[in-house]
């Protein structure tokens, strides 16, 4: 498999330690679906550990290739998140737990089309037409493509804002017609 490439820009210190948080939770959101025990604070807090299995468990293919990935983001900005903690301020965990296949989530920011002005985008919890529509980019929105993912040819993962703030993110199989877009940024 291969990463699905978009434009990426660095983006500043005080990002990376929220990028880092999301990495963590990411990740270990995978883990939790799988079964995963945890034994810090933070884990225990985050997660709901009445349902694990253990802390030896069989990730798919896919979600441990992902999960490698995000490890080598952690490494690369030297992230250190206080597993000692008794929570995160991360304000898109509901918007992430909603989602059934996991973005990959990076410290770089991505591209956007500014002012979506084209018919509404149902946005899905996973890759798969079946799966459950948790939001949908409608016109006068932004959508950015911020995150990064694993090949799976047609579908493609979109976060959609409005004056900064996101209000909703899932998988896409519509293609965003640039030229429905007020603006392009990245």
């Amino acid at each position: 498999m291969r990463i699905v490439p978009f434009l990426l820009i660095l983006s500043g210190p005080a990002c990376a330690d929220t990028a880092c948080d999301e990495m963590w939770f990411v990740r270990n959101l995978a883990f939790d679906r799988a079964g995963y025990c945890f034994g810090s604070r933070l884990g225990a807090a985050v997660f709901d550990n009445s349902d694990c299995i253990g802390t030896q468990i069989t990730l798919a293919p896919d979600v441990r290739e992902a999960t490698a990935m995000i490890r080598e983001s952690e490494a690369y900005l030297g992230c250190d998140v206080n597993t000692e903690a008794t929570g995160l301020a991360l304000s898109r965990m509901p918007l992430l737990r909603q989602l059934s296949d996991l973005p990959i989530p990076t410290e770089y920011d991505g591209s956007a089309c500014l002012g979506w002005t084209g018919p509404d985008i149902p946005l899905r919890s996973g890759h798969a037409v079946d799966a459950l529509v948790v939001g949908s980019a409608q016109a006068g929105l932004d959508i950015v493509w911020e995150y990064e993912w694993l090949e799976n040819p047609g579908w493609e993962f979109i976060s959609v804002y409005r004056d900064g703030e996101v209000l909703a993110m899932g998988w896409s199989n519509t293609p965003v017609d640039i030229d429905l877009c007020t603006h392009l940024a990245g």
